[in-house]
């Protein structure tokens, strides 16, 4: 009898990448992004982890994350990125919630109360934020909400050779000098931006996508240790003859005689319909190829050369998607997106495992 996909997320994948990440920083802060419920992985699960491993402070995008992590970490320091509406004013100043705040209206909201937010300042984004021309503004704004972290965020950090970044540090510097004594504690750097040096480390960090396991860059994976091993089994193995085609649509004809097997996974579990043709899965020691399409809740796999092998694989076998052998930037290069989807892509339905 088949068993849903497992999901295994470990705790000590997590822990490390948070202590390697925070070994670069000398006295700035690590805090972490965990935003789309830990990317994907699980607010429950990541933010013990990150707590224990000595993460203090969480960014997450809405209120209602936030709502969710404080009450898995009642101590914690937690920004929210997509501001406030006033509404919302009685449920953050009751729960101690810090939003970040991106216009001058939401400074208004704030002023007289006892919130405690950041002032995130757009310094080449051009998504969210006080923009440039406004900067003449700020110190009004910084009297309006009494802010404790002045931030902005890099638009092109996983492109180091990009003239936008040091562009982006100048003008965020020069904001941060020009307040003097009013300046707040500082943020710029995501993952990606950390590895850009120092200089744009100021006093606090906001690690995202390194944390989870994935690179800034695909073609340097820069130590991360993968938090998520994706498994699914075989449900059946076939021979297919030369001229056959396989999946909808035929869009694969075999060339000659193989062996196919069928794993019990699909875009339903997030496994992204753009690996058809282009994805491949670990089976022992095999990388076999997906051919045909991927569909709702099956993909089909070239296994002939494990079969050659004399390998053990079977119906039942287990198979891996993502893990040590089929790396999270491996998977998110071959369906020709970033890994941030990969992880937020996955669906209920699989098993979770905490190991």
């Amino acid at each position: 009898m088949s068993r849903r996909p497992q999901l295994f997320l470990s705790r000590q994948a997590l822990a490390e990448n948070y202590q390697r990440l925070s070994s670069f920083l000398g006295s700035s802060e690590c805090a972490a992004s965990i935003k789309a419920d830990a990317y994907g992985l699980g607010i429950d699960f990541a933010a013990p982890v990150l707590w224990d491993a000595g993460c203090r402070t969480y960014f997450v995008a809405y209120l209602e994350e936030a709502i969710l992590l404080r009450a898995v970490l009642p101590e914690a320091i937690i920004y929210v990125f997509h501001g406030l509406l006033r509404k919302e004013l009685e449920t953050i100043q009751k729960l101690g919630i810090r939003p970040v705040v991106n216009t001058i209206e939401q400074a208004e909201v704030l002023y007289g109360t006892s919130v405690d937010p950041a002032i995130h300042l757009d310094t080449g984004m051009r998504r969210l934020g006080i923009p440039m021309y406004q900067t003449e503004s700020l110190e009004h704004v910084i009297s309006l909400c009494r802010p404790s972290l002045l931030m902005s965020h890099l638009a092109s950090a996983d492109e180091p050779d990009r003239l936008d970044n040091m562009q982006q540090l100048d003008r965020f510097q020069t904001v941060c000098n020009s307040l003097g004594l009013q300046c707040p504690r500082t943020s710029l750097a995501n993952t990606a931006g950390i590895f850009l040096g120092n200089a744009f480390h100021f006093d606090m960090v906001r690690p995202g996508i390194g944390l989870y396991g994935g690179s800034p860059d695909p073609s340097d994976p820069k130590g991360f240790k993968p938090v998520v091993t994706w498994e699914a089994q075989i449900l059946q193995l076939h021979q297919v003859v030369a001229g056959q085609s396989i999946g909808y649509g035929g869009t694969f004809v075999a060339k000659m005689d193989m062996w196919i097997a069928t794993i019990g996974t699909g875009y339903a579990d997030g496994y992204l319909r753009a690996l058809s043709g282009r994805g491949c899965v670990s089976i022992e020691e095999h990388r076999c190829p997906l051919v045909g399409r991927v569909s709702m809740d099956l993909i089909t796999v070239d296994v002939t050369a494990a079969v050659l092998a004399k390998s053990k694989l079977h119906v039942g076998s287990w198979v891996e998607l993502m893990g040590s052998k089929i790396g999270l930037d491996d998977m998110a290069s071959r369906a020709d997106t970033v890994a941030y989807e990969c992880l937020t892509r996955i669906g209920s339905r699989l098993e979770r495992s905490i190991i």
